[in-house]
């Protein structure tokens, strides 16, 4: 049976003494046991940012068994140009016998009076068990993530009920009207232009970052520290970096990608403000390549500005799907912040 409300208590968890029953936690609640141990020592101990808060759900109250995690990590952010610490939700779970509304509320609500009034900002990406508890608490949506897909060999997403022979023949005509002919309409100049992929970011980056400084949107810190960490020192994947150089002006753009069996996955996109159209080159020689290398299709999930959105869809990638974020601000940065367009991706996640 369930305890009853009265008798579960929402407590900071120590990153030392309380990792096994954290990691037990996440594995009941999260599934991939394999992986937990790294998401620990890189996500919580290794974050460059500050060390995540937790809390556990203890049942009964204090002296209890933890029922349930939370996690809140620090992202630094800039909005409009202004730096700010948010904070990232991550990691929620109950155990199973416990999952009444009461204990994920209490584990939401108590982490929100904690840390929001230090924060000023905390976002999150619940999944749609968790998204009703969330909204619940007030907080509001920061837009869709929305998951564009451009598709490079046709013949993949076929009815699998027609012959092989048959779907090859169709697809090679759909791939030839959707990619050459559009290549001969929208052809790119790259003369001038360097692209390259890489394993880590290098210096350059930093710069790239530092150009970001007047745009208009609410956006985390790209630089060179955080990418490293985010994806060359991320435990369990593999990713690579296409980058985008003006011959005499250095980074202008670069794609984190992730091959995920035939499918590349685009996780996070910058682009130098004062490049425009430097993102539909580095896409163009992001899909030459990935077709070349006999993938079926390139995705990438973005929250971004009208212009983006646009861009994505002159480049033939459709939306395919959606997903909330949300947020919820201190009524002192709640104003600027509910004005701001947001550009969010992968990269600001926590998986």
């Amino acid at each position: 049976m369930t305890a009853a409300s009265s008798s579960y208590a929402a407590l900071p968890a120590d990153l030392q003494t309380d990792r096994s029953s954290i990691i037990a936690l996440w594995v009941s609640n999260l599934g991939h046991p394999e992986r937990r141990q790294d998401k620990y020592d890189w996500f919580y101990l290794r974050n460059p940012a500050g060390a995540p808060h937790v809390l556990l759900a203890h049942a009964p109250a204090e002296n209890g068994t933890p029922v349930g995690v939370i996690g809140l990590g620090p992202r630094q952010m800039q909005c409009a140009g202004t730096p700010l610490t948010a904070g990232l939700l991550a990691d929620f779970g109950v155990l199973a016998e416990h999952r009444t509304l009461y204990p994920a509320m209490l584990l939401q609500t108590t982490l929100r009076n904690l840390y929001l009034p230090q924060l000023g900002l905390i976002y999150g990406f619940p999944n749609p068990k968790s998204e009703p508890v969330v909204k619940r608490l007030g907080y509001a949506s920061a837009g869709p993530m929305v998951r564009y897909v451009r598709v490079l060999r046709s013949a993949h997403y076929l009815p699998e009920r027609l012959p092989m022979p048959l779907r090859r023949a169709l697809g090679h005509v759909a791939d030839w009207w959707r990619h050459r002919l559009r290549r001969t309409r929208y052809s790119h100049d790259y003369k001038g232009f360097v692209v390259q992929w890489m394993d880590q970011p290098d210096s350059r980056f930093d710069a790239l970052w530092a150009a970001q400084r007047t745009r208009p949107e609410l956006l985390g810190v790209r630089d060179r520290a955080y990418l490293a960490w985010r994806f060359e020192q991320k435990p369990w994947r593999k990713f690579r970096f296409l980058t985008l150089s003006a011959r005499d002006n250095g980074l202008i753009a670069y794609a984190v990608c992730e091959s995920v069996g035939k499918v590349l996955h685009v996780r996070d996109l910058l682009a130098h403000p004062d490049h425009p159209g430097c993102a539909e080159l580095l896409f163009d020689a992001l899909f030459h390549d990935a077709r070349a290398d006999g993938r079926s299709s390139v995705s990438f999930e973005v929250l971004g500005p009208p212009s983006l959105q646009h861009t994505l869809q002159r480049l033939g990638m459709v939306a395919r799907g959606q997903r909330n974020a949300l947020f919820t601000a201190s009524e002192t940065l709640l104003p600027s912040i509910g004005q701001t367009p947001w550009y969010l991706t992968s990269a600001d996640e926590d998986y």
